[in-house]
């Protein structure tokens, strides 16, 4: 047995027939059928019912069909794990990412990967960080930008950033001209915050909660900038990372105390990692190992 033979045998199914299988491979119909044939005498079974105008699977066809498809994957997915090692000039990573960092500090990210490796495709998911963990974790994506926190154990993380959360109002806003507001000061207020399952709320919803605490949620979006909008008419309080509340239309208040967010990046354990999303990897760490850096001290004038 011969996997071309695999492989005929399941374009034959996907096109329905072998005349448009035989387009698709680029190879003669009766090569098609001679080939189908030996596999059929080799193996002393009939796979394909050919009786019929569409061609159909015996039912020795389907359970050899199900089979082979597994073989296919297999073998493509050696195929692509040899292609990678010839310098990255082949690859995909499918990464998840909250929408507020998507915006503000993703960018960056992207035009420096790929200006280290150009061949590599990136491809961006942007969701909550619940919903972000919950596909790495399924193998939807082969990784994750979330939040810091307590993670399963099949869920491995490496330290990517800390930044600043602040509150956020209009201009005209009677919090605006403070030079800080209080956790306390905040649940007084309507909130307009993200949607469920977004981790600047649950922090928030957290923060607020210890303190025996229950926001007045008036308003909840996923959109960043509606949120940004919504609040930039007045009459409500956002939170957002410093890197964000960018505005002119909005006045950034820092909390008493200064309240953080520490970012990490996820991807399942003990799964195959692809020299691309290992290269990505690699990558955010030398983006965590930067942010961490302190501050190098100017030259001293004399």
């Amino acid at each position: 047995m011969e996997f071309r033979q695999l492989r005929y045998l399941l374009e034959i199914v996907r096109s329905g027939g072998f005349t448009r299988a035989s387009e698709a491979l680029g190879i003669s119909q009766p090569s098609l059928s001679v080939a189908v044939q030996k596999l059929e005498d080799e193996l002393g079974v009939i796979l394909l019912n050919r009786q019929e105008r569409t061609i159909t699977l015996t039912a020795e066809g389907r359970a050899f069909h199900e089979r082979a498809q597994e073989i296919a994957e297999l073998m493509e997915g050696v195929v692509h794990e040899m292609e990678e090692y010839r310098g990255l000039e082949r690859g995909e990573i499918r990464v998840g990412i909250p929408g507020m960092l998507g915006a503000h500090f993703f960018p960056s990210v992207v035009a420096g990967f790929r200006s280290r490796f150009p061949h590599v495709k990136l491809s961006v998911h942007s969701d909550g960080a619940n919903r972000i963990q919950s596909m790495v974790d399924a193998g939807e994506l082969d990784a994750g930008i979330v939040a810091a926190g307590d993670f399963p154990d099949s869920i491995a993380s490496r330290a990517l950033m800390r930044e600043e959360m602040v509150a956020c109002v209009a201009k005209g806003h009677p919090l605006a001209g403070k030079r800080a507001v209080t956790l306390r000061e905040l649940a007084q207020e309507p909130l307009f915050l993200f949607s469920e399952g977004y981790f600047q709320r649950q922090y928030l919803t957290e923060a607020l909660a210890g303190l025996g605490l229950k926001p007045e949620v008036a308003f909840e979006t996923n959109l960043v900038p509606l949120l940004k909008e919504v609040t930039a008419t007045g009459g409500g309080v956002t939170t957002l990372l410093r890197m964000a509340a960018t505005e002119p239309e909005l006045a950034a208040i820092p909390f008493d105390p200064p309240l953080y967010v520490e970012a990490v990046v996820v991807w399942k354990k003990n799964a195959y990692l692809s020299m691309a999303t290992r290269a990505f990897l690699d990558f955010m760490t030398g983006i965590a190992a930067r942010e961490a850096a302190p501050p190098r001290p100017g030259r001293k004038k004399g």
